[in-house]
């Protein structure tokens, strides 16, 4: 009798410890840091990418440009887009941020279509943290999801619970597939969720997603597509330095800002607008 209770506690005792072990999540910190890892170092990465905006407003439903990303590890980033004459710059470093069209200074803060680079810029844990947390992310959360048949964590929400901003980091991988900015802040920037997809490897230690997605309500909005890159360019500061760039470029004649778009169309018009295109 002694030995069947002893050998049904022991029973127990390995039951409990495999559902403690199955139910144990790594917390935030970690996941992140694992992410940072995992998507490779470097000094610097050039990004040469056709983006691709979809709405039924335009002519055709979509309009593509062409883009250059500069990332500066561990925390400045620049965009340059040049199209019919017309020539824009965006920069984001830990000073703040700026937007320029044509020479002028048109915004002193971020595009919120730039925070798909967060993910992907950030290498230090601590300062990718403070910038999701910005971003009404709460890491204190974390839980497991499934997307599309992949495992993933989901930092910031209890799966299945989609109504609040989080990250998707996949768990084999440890390579962000979802960015859901749902319920913050950010709403009215016309889009809700970025997904990132087919990564690809831009040398032993490094990855980075080939296609990126914006969606709103389910639908495609708009589209980044990597055509080519260079890894470790030299990149000066000053291309990043943004009160060195407030005294290469003079502010619009308005100091109002401009009103938030209300919509994907409303962007893709201010786009419009600031490369001075005219779309039927």
């Amino acid at each position: 009798m002694k030995l069947r209770a002893l050998y049904l506690l022991c029973i127990f005792i390995v039951l409990g410890l495999a559902a403690a072990s199955h139910s144990y999540i790594l917390p935030a910190e970690q996941i992140l840091s694992f992410m940072i890892e995992q998507l490779g170092s470097g000094r610097t990465l050039m990004v040469s990418q056709k983006t691709v905006l979809y709405d039924p407003g335009l002519e055709g439903g979509m309009r593509e440009l062409d883009e250059t990303l500069y990332y500066r590890y561990p925390d400045r980033f620049r965009c340059e887009v040049s199209i019919s004459g017309t020539e824009q710059v965006r920069v984001v470093s830990p000073e703040g941020a700026i937007s320029v069209t044509n020479g002028k200074i048109i915004a002193e803060t971020e595009n919120p279509f730039d925070h798909f680079k967060d993910l992907l810029l950030y290498r230090q844990t601590e300062v990718l943290i403070e910038q999701l947390s910005q971003l009404d992310i709460n890491p204190e959360i974390v839980s497991l999801g499934r997307y599309k048949d992949r495992i993933a964590y989901v930092i910031g929400a209890k799966y299945p619970d989609e109504s609040v901003p989080q990250v998707w980091i996949e768990k084999n991988t440890f390579r962000p597939i979802r960015f859901i900015l749902r319920g913050s802040g950010l709403n009215h920037t016309g889009w809700e969720e970025i997904e990132y997809t087919e990564y690809m490897p831009l040398d032993k230690h490094r990855w980075y997603p080939a296609r990126i997605l914006f969606f709103q309500n389910g639908r495609l909005v708009r589209m980044y597509v990597l055509k080519t890159f260079g890894i470790n360019p030299e990149l000066p500061g000053r291309l990043f330095d943004i009160a060195y760039l407030k005294t290469v470029y003079q502010p619009i004649a308005s100091t109002q800002p401009s009103p938030s778009p209300e919509s994907e169309l409303d962007e893709v018009k201010k786009t419009i607008k600031d490369f001075t295109t005219t779309f039927e």
